[in-house]
């Protein structure tokens, strides 16, 4: 019994009868209602409440509970509130309100997103992480950490950019633990590894690798034959620079990699031509042999393994003091080669050769590039930088062989002239010529260069510094890039696509260059956005004193401010005729000052008075 407004009311509930899944979700609806205007609780509402909020508000819980079937307040459910059983007085139109006790109230729920998702997920997530933050994250608990170094995530290994940022025993701890799943290995430089208790276990982790990079890597030869013979599917293998590794590595690398595609062991100074001449031999799929400043490459052995096998597109000999003509010729034409009766020249199956470099073999002379003419036609780059007895007689005979011909090396062959450069613009790779290295040639001048601008169209680099080029090369090379890949017949369409660095010049040290040439390329860069059909830039490197103002007007230039380009193009100018005038002041009044007379004949040289003998 419920005392109300000096009334006893009964308040006990009655077990209704078994009512609908509909009547009951509607019921729980009502109960739960985040609403807290009820305007009654009688079974029947007045009309004028009905109205009301069918007027004010749209459909809602107040208005499921105001159309609901009512149970008769005898028959009430057992989980109804009590409050809905008292007749409680009220007046017409008054809203009354009642709270939702906090045991019917809905709690809210914390869910572990993280923990509901399925590992292989989880992993597939933490795969988008740098090496660095997954090492953070592997701090935030047990779960967390294991999950972090999971294999999966390391499946491609590469330390360069952060093994000195983090501890040596997370960087084993990562391989150990990643080492069945590690492809592609790469520790160029991690120097902290040498002499670590926890190496041997980690090169022995690893045995499932395609690729390995251990240059600069102070490993011992025990640490290198670890990882070789436990990993016969090695595909790629650099250990460049590794003094511990011998002929002995070469020719465990033999047995071990029959595979073997790409092998780097430059600057190995503990080993030599006849370790190379075993892998070669062995290794049939090797494709690319990097063998820097390797000695005993004079005798006829090794040289006469890659002529038989004939399937080396990449050989970097470069800095091979050992190599010299007879070598070059042994290379590409084998030993007592037959000589074919009507060209008296020997015949040898062409070589596959694609990129081939000599730089820095300087016992190198015209008879080697005269034997490598017809031999190498799918040459592709050339690298013959430091040979300085190299002539214009050998590169004439060599240079109309080569068809593909796309990257040329010619840094500090001092003695070639305009004729090499000629024989370039008129043989057969011309069209598709895109990088030349010329520095430090200086005997190349202007009608070399200018012929090399216009007869190869495709050229994106052109270094000529410390040459005797002029302001002439600059003025040819805008006017080539301007026309260079214009359609003939279409209209210039402006804003087509955004500016782009076409050709790259590199002229420093050029006593012939003068600011005037390097305005022009300036001019014609800033010309170039708003009118040309695919607007392309030169890219100018020059006198340091006139780098910094050449730097910022590419950068307003390929960002569009061509305003600000101009601007700054007229003020340089204004600052350097401004300091010509200054200069040229001072030296005539150096002069004047040194033969002026005082009978006011000033910059003029006085007579010298010479003794006359009579």
């Amino acid at each position: 019994m419920v005392l109300v407004s000096g009334q006893a009311v009964d308040t006990r509930l009655v077990k209704a009868p078994r009512i609908s899944r509909r009547q009951r979700f509607i019921a729980r609806i009502t109960r739960n209602s985040s609403s807290p205007q009820l305007s009654k609780l009688n079974s029947e509402p007045p009309s004028s409440v009905r109205g009301q909020y069918l007027k004010n508000h749209s459909v809602s819980c107040i208005s499921l509970y105001l159309t609901r079937p009512v149970t008769p307040s005898a028959e009430r459910p057992l989980g109804f509130r009590v409050a809905e059983t008292l007749d409680i007085p009220h007046h017409q139109g008054e809203n009354m309100s009642v709270g939702i006790p906090n045991s019917v109230r809905r709690k809210p729920v914390l869910a572990d997103m993280w923990g509901c998702l399925p590992g292989e997920v989880q992993v597939q997530i933490l795969s988008c992480l740098e090496p660095k933050e997954l090492v953070r994250c592997s701090a935030v608990s047990r779960k967390w950490h294991s999950l972090c170094f999971d294999g999966q995530l390391w499946s491609n290994l590469d330390a360069t950019g952060y093994y000195n940022k983090i501890p040596v025993d997370q960087l084993s701890r990562i391989i150990t633990n990643a080492g069945p799943f590690v492809r592609n290995l790469n520790l160029r430089g991690c120097v902290q590894l040498q002499n670590d208790w926890r190496l041997e276990v980690v090169a022995n982790a690893c045995r499932n690798l395609l690729t390995a990079s251990l240059e600069g890597c102070k490993f011992e030869q025990t640490t290198i034959h670890f990882i070789v013979s436990r990993n016969p599917r090695l595909a790629q293998l650099n250990i460049a620079g590794l003094k511990s590794a011998s002929n002995r590595t070469c020719r465990l690398i033999s047995k071990a990699c029959p595979l073997l595609e790409s092998l780097n062991v430059s600057w190995c100074s503990s080993m030599d031509a006849r370790g190379i001449k075993k892998i070669v031999e062995e290794c049939k799929n090797l494709r690319e042999l990097r063998a820097c400043e390797i000695t005993r490459f004079n005798e006829p052995g090794p040289m006469q393994t890659i002529f038989k096998s004939n399937k080396l597109e990449v050989l970097h000999l470069g800095a091979c003091e050992s190599i010299d003509d007879a070598a070059i010729a042994i290379m590409v034409e084998g030993v007592d080669p037959e000589v074919d009766p009507f060209t008296s020249k020997p015949k040898a199956p062409p070589r596959k050769l694609v990129d081939l470099d000599l730089s820095g073999c300087s016992n190198l002379t015209d008879q080697a590039l005269r034997s490598l003419a017809g031999n190498v036609p799918n040459l592709e780059a050339l690298q013959l930088g430091g040979c300085v007895s190299l002539t214009d007689s050998g590169f004439t005979a060599l240079l109309p062989t080569l068809g593909k011909l796309t990257h040329l090396d010619l840094e500090e062959c001092s003695e070639l002239t305009n004729i090499t450069l000629l024989a370039l613009a008129r043989g057969p790779a011309a069209k598709k010529l895109e990088h030349l290295q010329c520095s430090y040639c200086e005997n190349l001048g202007d009608q070399g260069m200018t012929e090399i601008i216009r007869k190869c169209p495709g050229l994106r680099n052109l270094e000529m510094d410390n040459t005797r080029v002029s302001n002439l090369v600059l003025g040819e090379a805008a006017h080539a890039v301007r026309h260079r890949l214009s359609p003939p017949n279409s209209p210039p369409v402006p804003g087509s696509c955004s500016p782009r660095v076409a050709l790259r010049l590199v002229v420093y040290d050029c006593a012939n260059i003068t600011w005037p040439g390097v305005r022009d390329i300036l001019t014609r860069n800033a010309d170039s956005t708003p009118s040309t059909f695919k607007p392309e830039l030169i890219q100018l490197k020059c006198f340091y004193g006139w780098q910094q103002t050449v730097d910022e007007h590419m950068k307003r230039v390929l960002r569009g401010d061509r305003d600000s380009a101009n601007r700054l193009e007229c003020k340089w100018a204004e600052h350097m005729m401004l300091s010509e005038d200054t200069t040229l002041g001072r030296r005539r009044g150096r002069r004047q000052a040194l033969w002026g007379d005082g009978d006011g004949l000033t910059g003029r040289r006085r007579g010298r008075s010479s003794c006359v003998i009579c």
